[in-house]
């Protein structure tokens, strides 16, 4: 899927939709090759809250969320040691 900019769209849109923006803030980045990047965050370990990834779709609010810490891996609420996960 290939977005155009285009200069008729509203301001609040040309927003999400521009490469220029922070890219916590925005909606959908292009690629080169036209598709949408994958955003990725990562979050560190904060008193009894493991560290994270979270893994944001470009073009929906699909996400992934892996939790990490010591020997056990959670992905997306399944736990299980890294062996397990191997």
């Amino acid at each position: 899927m290939k977005i155009l900019l285009d200069e008729n769209l509203p301001h609040d849109l040309r927003y999400f939709l521009s490469n220029e923006d922070d890219m916590t803030r925005k909606f959908a980045q292009t690629r080169a090759d036209g598709y949408l990047e994958i955003r990725s965050f990562h979050r560190s370990k904060k008193g009894k809250r493991d560290p994270r990834f979270l893994l944001k779709c470009g073009c929906c609010d699909g996400k992934l969320e892996i939790y990490y810490g010591g020997d056990i891996l959670e992905i997306n609420g399944v736990m299980g040691s890294i062996a397990n996960w191997l």
